[in-house]
């Protein structure tokens, strides 16, 4: 007897579905977030921010891989850079890149104050948790007090007006240290109320002027707890005599409680509030020559930078033909700020006698959005 042609399997024509329902869901949560980045009104973006974690962190298909919102990579905004005057309060809560980009100018601006003698007893460094500015006790505050000498207000506006350009969203932590001497007074019994007196006293000086708001500081005080030099020397006790200001990275905000006050503001409010913030920096800088001078020290020291990648693209484009030119990482970021570089640039050409060489450097993308908007320059 013949065996029974098992029945064939039925070819499930629909499976490619599965895929497509995916695809679209993440294409249509894309467009939702662009749309949204091009808002100015941030307390929309965080109900949309939150609504985004709640859907992508649900177990999925792809269960197993990262969330995309677990600052993991670069962000959409990650491309834009920190060279703004009073960020957009968007740019400073989304974007990384900004984020370290502006510790690393706060930090060279400090060193460079520091360099000129305009600074004392004031020091930046870039840790895991954020950018750190430690003040020495000896140069802002009394002997046993809280009170703020007038040596500290001029430290305070230099270093605050620096902040301030940066960050208005950021939480700061302000961590006040004493040395193990023992005090006992009205106002201090121990080194436990005077350390906690002296980051709160920085902390009002600074929201006040600078028109911070209140709820992203902390006051912290550690006493003699947390030493960085051996107490049993007059210098070790000096260097642990200190208050340390800490911007915290986004994504340790969670640490510290936050409200959100700006983000749950409407747009008028917030333009408010950036244009207050503008009018302070601005008003503490025509009064203070040491700002002045680094920021002209960093300005040209910016087109310094610039002009030299020009000559050293003028170089490789005369020398190279552009068939075989490799394509590096200058040619796709510098760009021309002022006129001052761009006629620089022209004598360069013409003393090369290139005639190729401006239409090369447009084709490599060098010259970019300044040229193109100031002296209407179109790319090829």
């Amino acid at each position: 007897m013949a065996k029974k042609k098992k029945p064939e399997e039925h070819e499930n024509l629909e499976r490619w579905m599965v895929s497509y329902s995916d695809f679209v869901t993440l294409l249509f949560a894309t467009f939702v977030v662009l749309y949204a980045l091009s808002q100015v009104d941030l307390s929309e973006y965080t109900k949309l921010e939150d609504g985004m974690k709640k859907a992508f962190n649900n177990p999925s298909l792809i269960s197993g891989q990262v969330s995309i919102f677990d600052n993991q990579g670069t962000t959409i905004l990650d491309n834009t850079s920190a060279d703004s005057f009073v960020a957009p309060l968007m740019l400073e809560y989304v974007s990384q890149k900004y984020e370290e980009q502006a510790y690393k100018e706060i930090k060279e601006k400090i060193e460079q104050m520091t360099k000129n003698g305009d600074l004392e007893g004031v020091e930046a460094k870039i840790t895991n948790e954020g950018l750190v500015i430690t003040f020495k006790n000896d140069f802002v505050f009394f002997s046993g007090s809280a009170a703020l000498t007038e040596k500290a207000t001029k430290l305070l506006d230099n270093i605050g007006a620096t902040i301030s350009e940066k960050f208005a969203l950021h939480y700061i932590r302000v961590e006040g240290h004493t040395d193990n001497q023992p005090i006992n007074t009205y106002l201090y019994p121990s080194n436990w109320e005077l350390s906690s007196a002296r980051s709160s006293s920085i902390i009002r000086y600074l929201s006040s002027r600078f028109k911070f708001m209140p709820n992203i500081f902390s006051a912290v005080g550690y006493a003699d707890t947390r030493p960085v030099a051996d107490n049993s020397t007059e210098q070790g006790r000096a260097k642990n005599r200190r208050v340390e200001i800490l911007i915290l990275k986004n994504k340790y905000k969670n640490f510290e409680h936050p409200s959100n006050t700006a983000m749950k503001q409407d747009k008028k409010v917030q333009q408010k509030f950036q244009n207050d913030r503008k009018k302070a920096i601005e008003e503490i800088k025509k009064s203070s020559p040491a700002l002045q001078k680094v920021d002209e020290q960093v300005k040209s020291k910016t087109e310094d930078e610039e002009l030299k990648n020009i000559k050293n693209s003028s170089k490789i484009n005369k020398e190279t033909p552009s068939s075989t030119r490799p394509e590096t990482s200058e040619d796709n970021s510098l760009s021309i700020q002022n006129k001052t570089l761009y006629e620089e640039a022209s004598k360069l050409k013409n003393e090369n006698e290139d005639d190729n060489w401006l239409n090369d450097a447009k084709m490599q993308k060098i010259l970019q959005k300044d040229i193109n908007k100031q002296f209407e320059i179109g790319r090829k």
